[in-house]
């Protein structure tokens, strides 16, 4: 029998988690703060446990671009009274965020299929 990486068990946790904190705030229930706490300190964990196994540095950027939202733009929206000009940094921390997974799930999936 083969066992599960410890990896693959907290990547498997925390997509539960993200499932039912989803679930929670589309039914408009406040998210309590150790769920969120424990996301964070989850993807901290599985992205740091994947650059130590792959060595490779674009694995450290998760973490970054978490900082980035829970940090960096609470930080923003404190010193930009336009709205508009706050949701235009959201939505720009966005499209980068998508654009560098979606990047990434590309190199993954060339890099499997030449395994094979």
């Amino acid at each position: 029998m083969k066992f599960k990486s410890i990896t693959m068990i907290l990547t498997l946790f925390l997509f539960i988690l993200g499932i039912s904190e989803f679930i929670m705030i589309f039914m408009k229930i406040r998210l309590p703060t150790i769920m969120v706490i424990l996301s964070t300190i989850l993807l901290f964990i599985i992205s740091m446990s994947d650059y130590i196994k792959t060595k490779k540095l674009r694995k450290l950027a998760y973490p970054l671009i978490m900082i980035y939202f829970f940090v960096g733009m609470p930080i923003i929206e404190r010193f930009i009274e336009n709205k508009v000009l706050s949701i235009g940094f959201v939505v720009l921390g966005f499209i980068v965020t998508i654009i560098f997974v979606y990047n990434d799930l590309i190199i993954n999936n060339k890099a499997k299929n030449l395994q094979h």
